[in-house]
């Protein structure tokens, strides 16, 4: 779970900017805060602000981050240190995240230079307590690393020495996406450096970070006849119209006539690669979602035996006997079948970040949705962070005042600054919306009349 993460010299961000899923002293709905490895956690927060504020911006650099680690430095992020000072553009940009991982805490972070697109330093240090045990350290400018030396066991040293040494002057790659690189040999006969691999795997399979115009999930859940029912049962309470959601066979040619050739190709060679690991035990076949960039379009792409079957969903809706496409909801039901993802995933230790969780939907949606997380987060050690505009939220019998956090502009430079509504000691009974849009909480626009 995340304990917290801070930014510096990213886009709106000049100096370091912590944000923090740290309980604070309210005491309220006690119930839903995660106890772990001497920390208590929450399981949501709801980050307020004004248009061109930061929100996003702390949503991008959490992008970032993820990317750095399992891909690389992200294309095309060479202007996006913070630009409000010149001298922004020789100085690095620091990303650095506390988690707990199985008990374990850890802080891991890096140094990057934006503008030459190269890391300058990485580390990566066990937290217990108020002590620090270093696991690794790199100064890539000065072409140094210090790595533990695990007794007994030279042959292992050798080789983390090996990996290390060889990338030392490189700029591009991290250590720790190195030593996620074809390793599972050496991590099966080492277990005292599992530490690399559930880092990286919570960047990769752990953390879910979404913008409002791309799919949160794949609906994979649609095609499990528990998940859809459990999904229809969600959909019409939310009053969407739809009353049953059901899978049908797309032809095949249709469907892969309408994708590029070279992506087509690399579905099919994914399926074959995955026929051929896969555990001849397991029932389910190598499966693949694919969803168009505006989310109108989506096939499940399935291999089963030698063929290639493809399927989709269509909706029933009350009062009509057509069904009806995914092209033919509204942009707020789309939205809505989205965040369905997250009520429905049973995958453990999740954390999601939605920019503009309530893009397209209705403040009684919006509320009801965010409740019923909630709800589910009593028994659920998952987290969602989510950017909004909606005060519909800023009620303290719904949310803790540790679950409201702000983003706003300095007046000073324009740069922006994290912060939370329990710095300002609101009563339980005080009607905070009312006073979040009177200004009183700062991070709201100044707007001047005409």
């Amino acid at each position: 779970m995340l304990v917290s993460f801070s930014v510096s010299n990213f886009r709106s961000f000049h100096n370091k900017e912590i944000f923090s899923m740290e309980a604070g002293k309210t005491r309220n709905f006690s119930e839903r805060i995660a106890r772990t490895a001497g920390k208590r956690l929450l399981k949501f927060k709801a980050m307020y602000g004004s248009n061109a504020s930061g929100k996003s911006s702390l949503v991008k650099a959490f992008d970032f981050m993820q990317t750095a680690v399992i891909d690389g430095i992200p294309a095309g992020s060479s202007l996006d240190y913070c630009r409000l000072y010149d001298e922004n553009m020789n100085r690095p940009s620091r990303f650095e995240i506390d988690v707990i991982i199985a008990g374990v805490r850890l802080v891991y972070g890096f140094d990057v230079l934006l503008n030459e697109g190269k890391f300058l330093a990485e580390w990566l240090v066990e937290r217990k307590g108020q002590r620090d045990k270093q696991i690794f350290k790199r100064d890539i400018e000065a072409q140094t690393y210090e790595l533990p030396t695990y007794n007994g066991n030279g042959a292992l040293n050798e080789r983390l020495s090996i990996y290390a040494d060889d990338i030392k002057d490189d700029g591009t790659i991290l250590f720790l996406r190195t030593m996620n690189q074809n390793k599972d040999s050496l991590y099966a006969s080492n277990s005292e450096i599992e530490v690399y691999r559930i880092l990286y795997r919570w960047f990769r399979y752990k953390l879910s970070v979404n913008y409002p115009d791309e799919p949160i999930t794949q609906y994979t859940y649609f095609f499990d006849s528990q998940g859809s029912d459990d999904a229809e049962k969600i959909l019409a309470r939310l009053d969407t119209g739809i009353s049953k959601v059901s899978v049908y066979d797309e032809p095949t040619e249709k469907v892969m006539a309408q994708l590029p050739k070279s992506f087509a190709q690399s579905i099919l060679d994914n399926l074959n690669e995955r026929k051929q690991k896969k555990n001849p035990e397991a029932e389910d076949a190598p499966a693949v979602v694919v969803r168009s960039h505006e989310g109108h379009s989506m096939y499940l792409i399935e291999l089963s035996g030698e063929d290639v079957i493809c399927k989709t969903l269509k909706f029933n809706h009350k009062h009509s006997n057509s069904l009806f496409t995914l092209r033919d909801e509204s942009d707020g039901t789309i939205r809505l079948l989205d965040l369905i993802e997250i009520l429905l995933s049973n995958t453990k230790d999740m954390v999601y970040v939605i920019d503009e969780v309530n893009r397209c939907l209705h403040p009684l949606i919006t509320k009801q949705f965010v409740q019923d997380f909630l709800k589910l987060a009593v028994e659920r050690n998952i987290q969602l962070i989510v950017t909004t505009h909606e005060t519909v939220l800023m009620d303290l019998e719904v949310l803790r005042q540790d679950e409201i956090g702000f983003v706003e502009k300095r007046t000073d430079d324009g740069s922006s600054r994290i912060f939370g509504l329990e710095n300002y000691g609101a009563r339980f009974d005080k009607r905070i919306r009312n006073a979040y849009m009177k200004g009183q909480y700062d991070a709201v626009p100044k707007i001047d009349a005409i």
